[in-house]
């Protein structure tokens, strides 16, 4: 097995770190070699080393194809888990992220849930043997056997913000980095993004010793926030981390819309969909946990649970979307469908860990940093969930690029 090497790209680090790693150690301890790290860097390294499993992870259709088809160019076998495959709707997303081209030149096609798996099916029906419902290892994180990874940081937050309420956002539409979306097609999205606003003032008169924690989606401008509520002391806005430590740490959640109402739910915390108006997205998010149209029916919701422990409601379609079952993971249904794929064995020759890194590889739109210390501390934890030690080397090839083995 440890002629079977396995890649794994990252591309936004605080989504999809923790359950790359969490792969990784599996795969290791399967006898896997594994390089992991910067998505780009991950790519160079595929066309330098041996023929192995290159784990896709999906994208817009033009960025899809070209690292589909590099990796297939460099020897390699593809898999592809698309993260952004468990909100979405049929004709956008064949259009813009599922072109038959590219699904054609991957061998295995996972997928978070039989709503996602349908679609591909039911738009390329001879590629539906492609297709794999197995979850997402995100989704693992979720379960109570790994919940212990993250009880330091959960600690350390309740200690610096004491009682908080989480507040999620999502109007990177109309809330740019770049400034204000005026047209069209953001109104809904700003109509939402101003009732927050407002929202977020009244929740934090009304609960003078909570604190509230904004945590904007990646896209937004953070300082339009942080300019709204620079003088009211017991509103925060940060994004930090993973948002699995953060839910945890928090009294409850308010968001609309949000994936983080779904792992919120999954994580047994209590959850508030805060909905002034009806909008036609996707409403998957919004049907689990309790409803607040307006700003009394909120704050009434928020002393109750505060206060008491409840029943968080939810809807049986979540588990149409997402595969989810509490002691089965997806990170074994993943690795028991890579060990099917036949590789080259031994490997070429073409291994070469001497990953150089050009100043102008990508415009850097998103900060990466990955360090030995960060791994190791990872995998220390789940060594401690499964109270075993296997031995490996975790190798830095280059900055943020690691290469991890068995020994």
């Amino acid at each position: 097995m440890t002629n079977r090497w396995l890649y794994l790209p990252i591309e936004v680090k605080v989504r999809e770190l923790d359950a790359k790693l969490l792969l990784s150690y599996y795969a290791v301890r399967q006898g896997y070699q594994v390089i992991i790290g910067d998505l780009l860097l991950v790519a160079k390294a595929a066309a330098n080393n041996p023929s192995g499993i290159y784990f896709a992870k999906g994208g817009p259709k033009g960025f899809r194809k070209r690292m589909v088809t590099n990796a297939i160019e460099h020897g390699q076998t593809v898999v592809e888990l698309d993260e952004e495959g468990l909100l979405i709707e049929k004709n956008q997303y064949i259009r813009d992220r599922m072109r038959k081209d590219t699904l054609k030149l991957v061998e295995q096609e996972y997928c978070w849930g039989e709503h996602q798996k349908q679609i591909i099916s039911d738009t390329y029906p001879d590629m539906a043997d492609k297709c794999h419902v197995v979850g997402n290892p995100r989704l693992d994180l979720l379960k109570p056997k790994f919940r212990s990874l993250y009880q330091d940081d959960v600690k350390s937050l309740q200690q610096h913000y004491g009682d908080f309420i989480l507040i999620n956002t999502r109007f990177s539409l109309y809330n740019t980095v770049k400034g204000k979306n005026n047209t069209f097609f953001a109104q809904h999205i700003k109509a939402l993004y101003e009732a927050f606003l407002k929202m977020i003032h009244q929740t934090a008169r009304d609960f003078p010793h909570v604190n509230l924690v904004i945590r904007p989606h990646p896209a937004e401008n953070f300082n339009s926030y942080r300019r709204e509520f620079r003088n009211i002391s017991n509103v925060h806005v940060v994004h930090e981390g993973v948002i699995i430590k953060w839910i945890l740490a928090a009294k409850l959640v308010i968001h609309n819309g949000c994936t983080s109402g779904i792992e919120a739910f999954l994580l047994d915390q209590p959850v508030i969909v805060y909905q002034p108006f009806e909008t036609n997205e996707i409403e998957l998010p919004n049907l689990l946990g309790f409803k607040a149209t307006s700003l009394t029916e909120l704050r009434d919701n928020i002393d109750q649970l505060l206060d008491h422990q409840a029943v968080i409601p939810g809807d049986d379609r979540l588990y149409h979307y997402c595969s989810w079952e509490k002691n089965s993971y997806a990170v074994d249904h993943i690795l028991d469908l890579c060990n099917t794929i036949s590789l080259p064995s031994p490997p070429d020759s073409r291994s070469n860990h001497k990953i150089q890194q050009k100043k102008n590889l990508r415009k850097q739109k998103r900060k990466f940093s990955l360090s030995v210390e960060e791994i190791t501390s990872f995998y220390q934890k789940l060594d401690d969930i499964e109270d075993q030690s296997p031995k490996r080397t975790i190798k830095q090839i280059s900055r943020n690029l690691f290469h991890i083995k068995p020994i």
